[in-house]
């Protein structure tokens, strides 16, 4: 069958792959391969579909989309209940030059590096053209949505928020 997608990746929960070189290489390489063979929806073919069960990933529309899009959007976290992260299999780390596992990045700092771009390298006019164009690409969003970005944009800096808080008021 033209459209099957075969990988070493696809294992039975609660196995996971040794950390020889070669396979390690493949588990990558055979994905990226499908991708571009078959399309980022190839796990929706009924070939290629996980047998009784549903794909619940992040990855719909486009080509050869077999499974309707809710109207959700395509990234996580969001806010409209999109897929969860199970940790029912959670992967065991091995040993290389340091611990190699997966990294919850919920607790990082994703304010002060923008908070710094925003006030020391930005000038006047390029800060109030920001401001103009997220406001006008925002102002079709859910209005809990702009009341959750305002809230993040104020932590990178104040001003920040207060400007596209303002911004948003003008245009709805």
């Amino acid at each position: 069958v033209e459209q099957s997608a075969f990988s070493p990746s696809n294992m039975v929960p609660g196995i996971e792959a040794s950390p020889d070189k070669m396979l390690q290489g493949r588990l990558f390489s055979y994905h990226d391969t499908h991708l571009h063979r078959l399309g980022t929806n190839y796990l929706q073919l009924p070939v290629n579909c996980p047998y009784a069960t549903r794909v619940a990933n992040y990855q719909k529309a486009g080509p050869q989309s077999i499974i309707r899009s809710t109207g959700a959007p395509n990234y996580f976290p969001n806010s409209f209940n999109g897929p969860q992260p199970s940790t029912r299999y959670a992967l065991n780390s091995c040993r290389v030059s340091g611990d190699v596992t997966r990294h919850d990045t919920k607790h990082d700092d994703n304010f002060t590096q923008p908070g710094v771009f925003w006030r020391n390298v930005l000038n006047e006019s390029e800060r109030t053209r920001l401001i103009n164009n997220m406001g006008g690409h925002l102002r079709q969003a859910h209005p809990s949505i702009q009341t959750r970005v305002v809230q993040n944009y104020s932590q990178c800096d104040p001003q920040l928020g207060e400007r596209l808080l303002k911004a948003l008021s003008k245009l709805t």
